[in-house]
C-alpha cells in the first residue's frame, strides 16, 4: 500500500481508515504516518494484553503482545465521525494461539485525530470470547 497523502490533509475519518488500513497489510510506513509519536492508548483491561500504553513504540508492543496470545482479523462495519473523535464499530475473528479455540467478538474503537494524526485510541473489547480462546474454556 502507498503511503498516505500528507496527513495533515486527510480528514480525522481518512485518518483512522489509514490506520486500519496499515494493520491489514501490516504497512508501518502508514502507520507511522498517521500515528503521533506520543499515542495513548487503552485496551479493555480484562484482556490479557489490555492496559494502557503510550507512544509508537508501546503501539508495536500492543500488537505483539496480542498477536503472541491470538491471531485475528478486524472487520469494520461502521464509522461515525464526531469531530475530532471518529468511532469504528465492528468485530474482531480469529483463534487461541495456544488453544485453536475460535472467537468472534464485538469491537468499539474510539480515535482522537488531531493535525492529521491518531494521538488517542481507546479499544473496547468484548472480551469473554477472546479470553476463553486464549484459556481454552468455555465463553462465560
Amino acid at each position: 500500500m502507498s503511503q498516505p497523502s500528507t496527513s495533515g490533509s486527510m480528514s480525522p475519518r481518512e485518518t483512522v481508515m489509514a490506520m486500519y488500513n496499515g494493520l491489514l497489510t501490516s504497512d508501518r510506513e502508514v502507520l507511522q504516518a498517521v500515528t503521533h509519536p506520543d499515542i495513548e492508548i487503552h485496551v479493555t483491561e480484562e484482556l490479557p494484553y489490555g492496559g494502557d500504553y503510550r507512544g509508537l513504540a508501546n503501539f508495536q508492543d500492543l500488537f505483539r503482545n496480542t498477536f503472541g496470545l491470538i491471531r485475528s482479523t478486524i472487520e469494520i462495519e461502521n464509522v461515525f465521525d464526531a469531530g475530532s473523535r471518529v468511532v469504528a464499530v465492528g468485530r474482531t475473528r480469529g483463534n487461541g494461539n495456544a488453544t485453536g479455540q475460535y472467537f468472534d467478538s464485538a469491537i468499539v474503537h474510539v480515535l482522537t485525530v488531531e493535525n492529521g494524526m491518531i494521538v488517542r485510541f481507546d479499544a473496547f473489547v468484548e472480551d469473554a470470547p477472546i479470553a476463553a480462546a486464549i484459556h481454552g474454556t468455555p465463553e462465560g
